[in-house]
C-alpha cells in the first residue's frame, strides 16, 4: 500500500516536470523566433554594406557607374 502512494507520487512528480519542460520548449521556441525576426533586417542591411550583394537575391549593388558626366568634361 505505501510502495503504491510513493509509486503513485512519482508517476505524477514526472509528469508534472515534462508538462513544465513542453509548455517552457514551445515559450521559448516562440520568443526566439520573434527575436530572430526582429534582428533579420538588421543583419541583411549590416552584409548588404559590408559586400554590396544582396542578400535575398545576390545581385551586386552600387556599383560605382559615373553617369551624371560631372567628370567627363571635354
Amino acid at each position: 500500500m505505501v510502495f503504491d502512494k510513493i509509486l503513485l507520487l512519482a508517476v505524477l512528480e514526472i509528469a508534472v516536470f515534462l508538462l513544465g519542460y513542453a509548455i517552457g520548449r514551445r515559450v521559448g521556441k516562440k520568443e526566439g523566433i520573434t527575436e530572430g525576426m526582429s534582428i533579420l533586417p538588421l543583419d541583411w542591411r549590416r552584409q548588404l554594406n559590408e559586400t554590396s550583394i544582396c542578400p535575398l537575391c545576390s545581385q551586386q549593388l552600387n556599383t560605382n557607374k559615373n553617369c551624371d558626366k560631372i567628370h567627363n568634361r571635354d
